[in-house]
């Protein structure tokens, strides 16, 4: 029998990768904060500091604005952070062991750091609990439990994740099962949204806000969104809802969030509450209502719903790093 070496060899000619053979929804995505207008700005930008560019613009800088990234735009890091996450990546006996750490630490943050080591089995490189290590979900929903006016919650219920894209994008996964399924999303909306439903061959199904309102919901142009999607032949099974708002800031009120929450018990639709911003206010006569609480206060607490959050990553602003 001949060796493979002296068996002549046919290839095809051509890419097996293309335009045309990809996945034709990756094809499609569009997410807008990272799109078109950013892609002039890297152009420009390439302009400005490559020596041997003969391209000139009557400006030496770009600012990039198209994600919420305010470090990246020069906001210093808070300290207190930076420290906790300094002394669990550290040694003990270089960091909260070390005879010296009162002195270069403030107490607090070497007692959270000491907590945070225990909660992780000692080391921060290790693998935790799929759904983050129970520790930090009993604080989550402390927190929780705290916000809401002592609603309870429940750490097996917590699933931690490493940042809201993330999250959103494994709900979503579960309930777009074919290109049947809609989901109701706000307009405007952040993009994620959007893009991750085409990425996934589902359906955009979108109401309007009230911009004359402050950008409001409008439990009327809820309905008429629902009733058209349906006479498509929409299988409509969830309803996201951004609350403060995104890009709008809108903080809805108490009333609006009861109405969402029996809107979707009424049609038996999954209830995704973005309130990554909730700690984001800046209207001094606002006050965040979480979904959580609504559906509590109405008596609807069991409808089927995700509460899509994140505590600490907007309010900190580490983007680039996991803050504890």
């Amino acid at each position: 029998m001949p060796s493979s070496d002296s068996i002549p060899l046919h290839f095809e000619v051509g890419k097996r990768l293309t335009e045309e053979t990809m996945s034709q929804n990756l094809r499609g995505m569009e997410y807008a904060v990272r799109g078109s207008v950013v892609i002039a700005a890297d152009r420009i930008n390439h302009d400005l500091t490559d020596p041997d560019s003969e391209t000139k613009h009557p400006y030496d800088h770009i600012i990039y604005t198209n994600i919420g990234n305010p470090q990246g735009v020069g906001q210093n890091p808070l300290t207190w952070p930076r420290q906790v996450l300094s002394l669990c990546d550290l040694p003990d006996e270089c960091g909260v062991d070390h005879p010296k750490a009162s002195e270069m630490f403030p107490a607090d943050a070497v007692e959270r750091a000491r907590e945070i080591k225990k909660a992780l089995g000692g080391s921060t490189g290790a693998y935790t609990h799929s759904q983050g290590p129970l520790a930090f979900r009993k604080d989550i929903t402390a927190f929780i439990e705290k916000r809401d006016g002592g609603v309870k919650a429940d750490p097996q219920n917590i699933f931690m994740t490493n940042g809201a894209s993330s999250a959103i994008g494994m709900v979503l996964t579960a309930l777009i099962a074919d290109s049947s399924c809609g989901v109701m999303i706000p307009v405007p909306q952040y993009p994620i949204y959007s893009a991750s439903i085409d990425l996934l061959g589902g359906q955009k199904v979108g109401y309007y806000l009230d911009e004359s309102k402050n950008w409001d919901m409008n439990l009327k142009e809820m309905e008429r969104s629902l009733d058209e999607a349906k006479a498509k032949g929409i299988k409509v099974n969830s309803f996201v809802l951004i609350n403060p708002g995104n890009p709008t800031g809108q903080v809805l009120s108490k009333e609006s969030v009861k109405e969402i929450v029996k809107f979707c018990a009424k049609h038996n639709l999954v209830l995704l509450a973005d309130e990554v911003y909730q700690e984001n206010l800046y209207d001094d006569n606002a006050q965040f209502e979480s979904c959580k609480k609504a559906a509590a206060e109405t008596g609807l607490l069991d409808v089927s719903s995700y509460f899509i959050r994140l505590l600490l990553f907007d309010y900190l602003r580490q983007c680039n790093l996991l803050a504890f």
